[in-house]
């Protein structure tokens, strides 16, 4: 910014009324440093605003492998101590990595599952005639259908184990 204009700005505010030309000119130059002064601010403050934003992201990416460097450090551990002791716990001041057994359905072949539902009036299947996988789970306990005691064909269940951490 010139000169000029950073000495139009500093100038003290006085009652001031605008009553001719000369003085309409004077305020339009003080409104042109405002506008000059807030136009540099918002750009300074932009490229900050950016040059932090980008810092945050490579130190988080950085801390994000730390994190998963170490879970996979605990995890391993884990899997280790769980295959000599199946009650295994971990539990520290600072944490404790737990695991929950949950059923995992894959969908083989769905239009099968849905021909087997049809066919015996399960109520699973959508307006759209796709498998409603939710109603299906629950009607159908780990691939069996609950009234007749028949295996559904096309559907299989794995039971999977999930590892958490929590740090405290």
């Amino acid at each position: 910014m010139n000169m000029l204009l950073q000495n139009d700005l500093q100038e003290v505010k006085e009652e001031f009324k605008v009553i001719d030309l000369q003085s309409a000119t004077w305020v339009l130059r003080k409104l042109r440093a405002v506008n000059e002064k807030m136009n540099e601010i918002n750009t300074i403050a932009v490229e900050e605003i950016s040059r932090i934003n980008e810092w945050a992201e490579k130190e988080v990416k950085s801390l994000n492998d730390d994190k998963e460097y170490f879970e996979g450090l605990l995890s391993a551990y884990y899997i280790e101590e769980r295959a000599k002791d199946k009650k295994f716990k971990l539990s520290t001041p600072y944490g404790k990595v737990t695991s929950r057994k949950t059923s995992k359905y894959i969908y083989e072949d769905e239009q099968a599952i849905m021909d087997y539902c049809n066919m015996n009036e399960i109520d699973v299947i959508r307006v759209k005639e796709e498998l409603d996988k939710t109603s299906f789970k629950k009607l159908c306990k780990d691939g069996v259908n609950q009234e007749t005691g028949e295996v559904v064909p096309g559907v299989r269940v794995e039971t999977v184990e999930n590892i958490s951490i929590k740090a405290e």
